[in-house]
């Protein structure tokens, strides 16, 4: 390096107890402080018996980086900031699925605490902190373990590849580590038991019928709440016994090179309810359950001039087709209608599962489920051949069962 660089360098290059040190205000900082100087590829300050041209050129490298990230972010990347760009990245990778409403109850905790604060400034007690907010919040330990590692193991490694934090400052914020059954004060969740034939009977009495024929085949066909609500007439085939739904969405599609094929399979009891609901590219969906509710109300009015009359109260058109969150609140108001324990949507899955496990082993349950069935590198060369040995393994059980 030459003479003449030593002048270029921001700051002051020095020697202290044996160690190449930087004093200067790096952008993004508000005072000056004293920097290590690290060789490249080390995170330790370089000793004192090398040469000063090295330290000189390592000041320079730490000054670009600052640079570089001041660039990147030139007001400072706080913790509301990051925290909104993740979860618009969130809704385009997860396709606005259930996966984005969890990655935003994960950082609520975290914008709460630390929201206006900008990220390079945190340090491990303050993710510790964050964890403490959810305990203290009644949040059970499985769930304060999986939104700490949506934080820790999603949301940094984004904002690194992004730019938006420092390499020193991922590697601090992301060591919390889970927490052990027993060992801390959070709640442990009692594990999802199937719902009872009596609880599901009694919630649909209190159903508008449309809503009601919804549950009675999602119990008849182990379906995930959204393959549910997301089901279309265009999407089943019904050429052949048992009918097959290949939703054009689902939980394992980015999995392996083609995805993970998914179809299931319709018995005839679900059949039959489906044949009720022809005509309407959704079987089942809000607006037949708001038109039948608005019939019920015009059946029921003493006043002949309310027979025919709008809802006063509508604000706004319901949409086409269920999500799942709507979906478990129309479920959980039915229970409250018809005075039983609340129950979800997915406890119906759970009462198909343990039905076909026992009557039908565990290879038709896998089937039914739609769970891996065989190695992925295989998969990858039959995926048609894997999609007919779900079907064959899961249709003798749908047809008996659903």
């Amino acid at each position: 390096m030459k003479r003449n660089d030593c002048r270029q360098v921001r700051g002051s290059v020095f020697d202290n107890n044996g160690y190449w040190f930087l004093s200067v205000r790096l952008p993004g900082e508000k005072s000056r402080r004293k920097h290590p100087l690290c060789a490249p590829g080390s995170d330790r300050a370089m000793r004192s018996d090398r040469p000063r041209e090295m330290a000189i050129a390592a000041a320079h490298r730490l000054w670009e980086e600052a640079t570089r990230q001041q660039k990147n972010d030139p007001k400072g990347c706080t913790v509301n900031d990051l925290c909104d760009a993740y979860i618009r990245h969130a809704q385009t990778y997860y396709h606005g699925g259930n996966e984005t409403s969890t990655c935003a109850c994960a950082v609520r905790a975290f914008r709460e605490l630390h929201g206006a604060r900008p990220v390079g400034e945190l340090v491990h007690t303050d993710m510790l902190r964050v964890r403490d907010a959810m305990v203290r919040q009644g949040l059970a330990r499985v769930t304060v373990n999986r939104y700490m590692g949506i934080i820790c193991n999603r949301l940094m490694p984004w904002a690194l590849d992004e730019g938006l934090i420092r390499a020193q400052c991922k590697a601090e914020l992301s060591q919390v580590q889970p927490m052990k059954r027993g060992r801390s004060e959070a709640p442990e969740r009692p594990p999802v038991r199937p719902v009872s034939d009596d609880a599901v009977a009694a919630a649909i009495a209190a159903m508008m019928p449309n809503t009601a024929d919804m549950v009675r085949v999602h119990r008849l066909t182990g379906m995930r709440p959204e393959e549910i609500c997301s089901l279309r007439w265009e999407d089943i085939d019904t050429s052949a016994t048992p009918w097959v739904y290949r939703p054009s969405h689902h939980k394992n599609e980015w999995r392996g090179e083609f995805g993970q094929p998914r179809a299931i399979c319709i018995g005839p009891k679900a059949r039959a309810i489906l044949e009720r609901h022809k005509g309407a590219a959704h079987p089942f969906s809000p607006v037949a359950a708001i038109y039948e509710l608005m019939q019920q109300r015009r059946e029921n009015a003493t006043s002949p001039s309310r027979r025919c009359r709008a809802d006063p109260h509508a604000t706004r058109k319901p949409r086409e087709a269920w999500d799942t969150c709507a979906y478990t609140k129309s479920i959980r108001a039915a229970c409250r209608r018809a005075g039983v324990a609340p129950w979800s949507a997915n406890q119906l899955r759970h009462a198909f599962a343990t039905e076909v496990r026992r009557k039908f082993g565990l290879e038709a349950c896998r089937a039914v489920l739609g769970h891996s069935m065989g190695a992925p590198v295989t998969d990858r060369y039959s995926f048609e051949a894997v999609e007919e040995e779900v079907i064959a393994k899961a249709s003798e059980a749908v047809e008996a069962l659903g």
